[in-house]
């Protein structure tokens, strides 16, 4: 059975290795075009995940994400486990990484805390160390290729972001939000048509629009000069071509409607 120290010391470093290997993924990813803004929210977006919510594929992908940070981190932390302790279930390590959140999915740190880290501790030592399951080096590097595929699969055809929601602008008796838009791909990307779901107050403009590789275009939408408070978060929807290829993609975006409810 490993002591406490080792243990300890094997989950820090663990994350630290397996996150270290993930901020080099996500710049590889940005360098290719396949992510724009990967992590939580920014001036008015809405991005819990690095994809934006568009049905089973951007689920794939998100989950892809995930079970990248999973891998890394199981094999980091079962290496340094291994140094001075021979049982090790990678298995079991990966339930416990997953369930206590000690895993590199978020920039700000494990999700679990001091909370999940203790928890992670006892489990490894009286659970995982007492079953003997090895992911093979050779495996881990197939799984985390096609999940690697499955991400920039999605994210290169996927290239448009909301990056940030711009002040009002008054227009009459209606006023103006500007949508910031911006195309991650390293080629240009024709939005043919654009559709706000559920919105009364009129059509965005202008309604197609081209983006440069890596380039940046407003949308303007109108909104009433009375509408309530707070901030209402509206399903853009972009009809586009990229790489030849037509596709549709949610744009999320958090509009202002008024004051502080």
């Amino acid at each position: 059975m490993p002591g406490w120290i080792d243990v300890t010391l094997s989950l820090v470093v663990g994350w630290i290795v397996s996150a270290a290997a993930i901020l080099v993924l996500a710049g590889a990813a940005e360098v290719v075009g396949a992510i724009s803004q990967p992590y939580g929210w920014h001036a008015g977006t809405v991005n819990w995940w690095p994809y934006p919510d568009n049905g089973l594929w951007s689920l794939l992908a998100n989950f892809a994400v995930l079970l990248i940070g999973l891998v890394l981190a199981t094999v980091a932390t079962s290496w340094r486990l291994r140094r001075k302790h021979a049982n090790v279930s990678d298995g079991r390590l990966a339930v416990v990484l997953l369930f206590t959140g000690w895993i590199p999915v978020t920039t700000a740190g494990p999700v679990g805390g001091v909370a999940g880290f203790l928890i992670a501790l006892v489990l490894i030592r009286y659970w995982v160390a007492r079953h003997e399951d090895r992911l093979a080096p050779t495996h881990a590097a197939a799984l985390l290729a096609v999940l690697g595929v499955v991400v920039l699969s999605y994210g290169m055809l996927h290239p448009v972001w909301t990056v940030s929601v711009t002040p009002t602008l008054s227009a009459g008796k209606q006023r103006l939000v500007g949508i910031n838009l911006h195309n991650a791909a390293r080629v240009g990307v024709t939005i043919d048509r654009i559709e706000t779901m559920g919105w009364p107050y009129g059509r965005p403009r202008p309604a197609r629009l081209h983006l440069a590789p890596g380039g940046d275009r407003t949308i303007w939408l109108p909104i009433a000069r009375t509408t309530g408070c707070g901030t209402d978060v509206l399903g853009i929807h972009a009809h586009y071509h990229v790489f030849g290829l037509a596709f549709s993609a949610p744009l999320p975006a958090r509009i202002p409607l008024g004051p502080s409810c």
